[in-house]
């Protein structure tokens, strides 16, 4: 883990505290929390919603919820899924939430601009 990159991760999620289902530390998530939002992810969109989940997939960092299909890609594809349907989300709101959420691990490919 990138310590710095972390710290930003940590404050830039505060601006969604007032969702309790975005995770408010990308590597911390509670296991009722993971449990919910992967329990949505087989949940099928309108072509409006899966319009900004498809935004999101191919705009993310990691072009998708995660680097890799794991549990983390379940997590936060099912917790898209939730925030579009309950919340209206876009898909630039997903990848920020995406962006911010990444738990895999370095800062490599962080830079400020």
């Amino acid at each position: 883990m990138d310590r710095h990159r972390y710290g930003e991760q940590i404050e830039a999620l505060k601006k969604y505290a007032a969702i309790p289902e975005i995770p408010s530390d990308p590597y911390d998530i509670a296991a009722g929390a993971a449990q919910r939002a992967m329990s949505v992810y087989d949940l099928a969109l309108s072509p409006d919603e899966q319009r900004a989940y498809q935004y999101a997939m191919d705009n993310s960092d990691e072009k998708g919820p995660c680097c890799c299909q794991c549990w983390r890609w379940r997590v936060y594809g099912g917790l898209a899924k939730f925030l579009i349907r309950e919340h209206r989300f876009t898909g630039e709101q997903l990848v920020d939430v995406w962006n911010l959420s990444s738990g895999c691990g370095g800062g490599a490919e962080h830079h400020h601009g």
